[in-house]
């Protein structure tokens, strides 16, 4: 047996499948100011199997945050359907990205042609918590519908 431990404290990436990955490379990039460091394409019966598919060809990009990447995915074979969740569905997930000013951020989204699912929040006492005060946080979709968040982090929310 290995002497290798299995240690889950650090992520590597998320991926995001899409209808079209060109499109969503230009959200992305303009979203977060970076760049795509690869576009490239992997498929076939090996790589299905990992997945309990029985074929798959996958066209994907990789984005390079500070602390994460995103895997840009669009599924060619096999070709899917929408998924719809909204964030109370069980096995919902969505991506939430650190900023120090929620208004400024929203302000990034909105000048990117993306608008906020709702208006933003800063979290108080009526919300119903007990830290965490004066976090900001606003919920956004790409154009997918992948469900996407803004925080401005304060107490525990804030990563040391």
């Amino acid at each position: 047996m290995s002497e290798k431990t299995a240690d889950f404290s650090q992520v590597n990436h998320v991926g995001i499948t899409v209808s079209n990955l060109e499109k969503s490379i230009v959200f992305y990039e303009a979203l977060t100011g970076k760049k795509v460091s690869n576009v490239d394409e992997i498929g076939g019966k090996r790589m299905a199997q990992t997945q309990g598919l029985e074929d798959t060809r996958i066209k994907y990009a990789n984005l390079h945050l500070n602390n994460l990447n995103i895997d840009i995915l669009e599924y060619v074979v096999p070709k899917s359907d929408k998924a719809s969740y909204s964030n109370d569905q069980i096995s919902a997930m969505h991506l939430c990205f650190e900023v120090e000013d929620i208004d400024a951020a929203v302000e990034r989204l909105k000048a990117i042609g993306v608008e906020p699912d709702g208006e933003p929040i800063v979290f108080q006492e009526e919300d119903g918590l007990k830290s965490g005060f004066g976090t900001g946080v606003a919920y956004f979709r790409d154009s997918d519908g992948t469900n996407l968040e803004l925080i401005a982090p304060k107490g525990p929310f804030r990563r040391e």
